[in-house]
């Protein structure tokens, strides 16, 4: 090899050293003078998508516990238990596990109600994993109203069977007064 090539090599290095560094320094000066984007997380936050899949929220009143976003779940996180009072619910249980949940929102479909949803919240920071077994109840047992319209059908339940027994004792009074008719009969 001859010096010229060498010394040619050398300068076309230099040369190609020189160019790319330009252009990092250009793609550097454009943004240098915009307002900077930095989020200084978690006081400020980014806006997030309407359709994002995050931690669950369930609209308690609506729910009929048919169970359908249980059976849906492909890894069983869900579990639910409620005690039904004829039309109303008395809730025991509605827990999701987010240590087996992958966020695949097919829980939310089945629901005859929509009364399951996921929200925007996203944050899962802990020290204990048993703190990653959300319960979604926001009140356990029956709500006021629950228990107010259930203590009105057990007045009015309790008075229609009052008034059946009171039926049944007027009838068993009257045919106690009245004698026994012989049947005629047929000719």
């Amino acid at each position: 090899m001859s010096s010229t090539t060498t010394t040619r090599e050398y300068f076309q290095n230099v040369w190609d050293s020189l160019a790319t560094t330009f252009a990092g320094m250009r793609i550097t000066g454009k943004y240098l003078m915009q307002k900077p984007i930095t989020v200084q997380y978690p006081d400020e936050r980014l806006p997030i998508p309407d359709r994002y899949r995050g931690i669950h929220y369930l609209e308690q009143e609506k729910c009929i516990n048919c169970l359908a976003c249980a059976r849906a779940c492909p890894i069983d996180c869900i579990e639910m238990d409620a005690i039904r009072h004829g039309k109303e619910l008395e809730w025991v249980l509605f827990t999701l596990d987010y240590q087996k949940c992958m966020f695949c929102e097919l829980c939310v479909y089945p629901c005859p109600k929509d009364c399951i949803h996921m929200g925007t919240e996203f944050a899962f920071v802990s020290f204990d994993r048993s703190e990653f077994n959300h319960d979604l109840l926001s009140y356990k047992g029956m709500s006021r109203e629950a228990r107010i319209r259930k203590r009105e059908a057990d007045i009015k339940k309790a008075e229609k069977e009052a008034a059946k027994a009171a039926a049944a004792a007027e009838k068993a009074a009257q045919e106690a007064a009245d004698p026994e008719t012989p049947e005629e009969p047929a000719s």
